[in-house]
């Protein structure tokens, strides 16, 4: 079958540098491409002007878009100018490949809205969903004035922060709209099963799970405990309020305050806005509370960092199936974590790890606390997790669910 992706981001093994990060999109392509049953067509947005070429038996399609100097200024506070320049270029990919069938990563994304304009059977892989994410935008205690009142008295900021507003808010109408047009989902967790009954009732929901970026499932190195006299906590992902870095914040405060000996970890990039705001707000700092951000890590040294811990914390207020949690779980680090979104989809408690409220940092503390003096607790984690993890991201399996989903989405199409 002649399968075509619109993804939003340029594919790794598209890029001819060198330093290049898979994505988990890359990381089921890397599935995808070894399937005979399949012909793959990937199409991304492209600033650059570049040419259509296939790699490893796969078709890439950079859609190039060219924005004016309004236009520019326009896509600061709306959504409305990039949906019109990708419906335009996926016309035609669509118009010019024929695909049997059409695969869109995420309807939070204007690749959905593509829809309405083609009767090629149409399936969205459900990442996130602005619509519950709005839900949970800002901690308790903070809002849009918290965001403004960091800025202080630089214009330049406060617009920033206004035409922002205006952009969700647009994110959100486009999103609302991608629910009721299309009828094909696949996600993996009972959170995005539940969001496609509500958003759009009677269509078709898929279970496909998220593959992992390679070295994870290839590494020889796993998680072993260790009887340290410092605690080593580590959590991936920091960009965004949704990511509960005031809880991180809250918690490692906490954990100083009873004089816990501890390092905390967090990969990924922090905007310094966001760490700004967040440190003003909670009159606290990371670096004082032993929080080490440690900014962009590169997968080979997250896998280090991730097996040198004593166990993995993510204190998330919202999210779907974090595979920053599943990288853990296959090295058999011990998870604590909120019970958010998807979560409980892929941490069973006191299984797997431990699950607890959001915005409750002094459950977290005692949670990693109680857990780092129980050797016994945290091994029994550790080998659950890794089997589950093994079983839930088996490329064969991973692949063999696309391809029943895919089947009755052409078959469903076809009646």
């Amino acid at each position: 079958m002649k399968v075509l992706w619109f993804e939003v981001s340029m594919p790794a093994n598209f890029k001819e540098s060198g330093n290049v990060v898979l994505g988990w999109q890359d990381s089921l392509e890397h599935i995808v491409r070894k399937c005979s049953d399949i012909e793959l067509y990937i199409a991304f947005e492209c600033a650059e002007n570049c040419t259509v070429k296939c790699v490893d038996g796969v078709t890439y399609i950079p859609m190039h878009t060219s924005y004016s100097f309004l236009e520019k200024k326009k896509t600061s506070i709306t959504w409305n100018v990039k949906s019109k320049k990708v419906i335009e270029k996926g016309i035609e990919v669509i118009n010019e490949y024929k695909p049997d069938i059409i695969h869109v990563f995420g309807n939070e994304w204007p690749f959905g809205l593509l829809a309405q304009y083609t009767k090629v059977p149409f399936i969205i892989h459900v990442q996130g969903s602005i619509i519950p994410y709005n839900n949970a935008a800002f901690p308790p205690g903070y809002n849009e004035f918290t965001l403004l009142k960091s800025a202080g008295f630089n214009f330049r900021k406060q617009l920033g922060v206004i035409r922002k507003c205006f952009k969700d808010a647009s994110r959100l109408k486009m999103e609302s709209s991608i629910w009721k047009l299309v009828s094909n989902y696949m996600g993996r967790t009972e959170w995005d099963r539940a969001l496609v009954n509500l958003l759009h009732p009677g269509a078709a929901y898929y279970h496909v799970d998220e593959a992992l970026r390679p070295i994870f499932m290839e590494t020889t190195k796993k998680w072993e405990y260790q009887n340290r006299n410092k605690l080593k906590l580590i959590t991936t992902g920091c960009g965004s309020f949704w990511k509960g870095v005031d809880v991180i914040l809250k918690t490692a405060h906490i954990l100083k305050e009873t004089n816990i000996h501890f390092e905390w970890n967090v990969a990924g990039y922090m905007p310094p806005e966001l760490k700004k705001t967040v440190e003003e707000k909670e009159k606290l700092r990371f670096s004082d509370n032993f929080v080490n951000i440690l900014g962009f890590t590169k997968p080979e040294a997250l896998v280090d960092y991730l097996c040198d811990s004593s166990m993995y914390v993510h204190t998330a207020y919202i999210e779907n199936s974090p595979n920053s949690i599943c990288e853990a779980q296959i090295l058999g680090v011990p998870v604590i974590s909120t019970m958010v979104g998807g979560i409980s989809s892929l941490v069973r408690n006191h299984q797997d790890g431990v699950l607890l409220p959001a915005n409750d940092p002094w459950q977290i503390a005692d949670a990693i606390i109680t857990l780092s003096k129980d050797k016994e607790r945290a091994l029994y984690y550790s080998k659950n997790s890794m089997d589950i993890a093994k079983e839930r991201h088996s490329p064969d399996c991973i692949l063999m669910q696309l391809l029943e989903c895919y089947r009755a989405t052409l078959y469903k199409h076809s009646i």
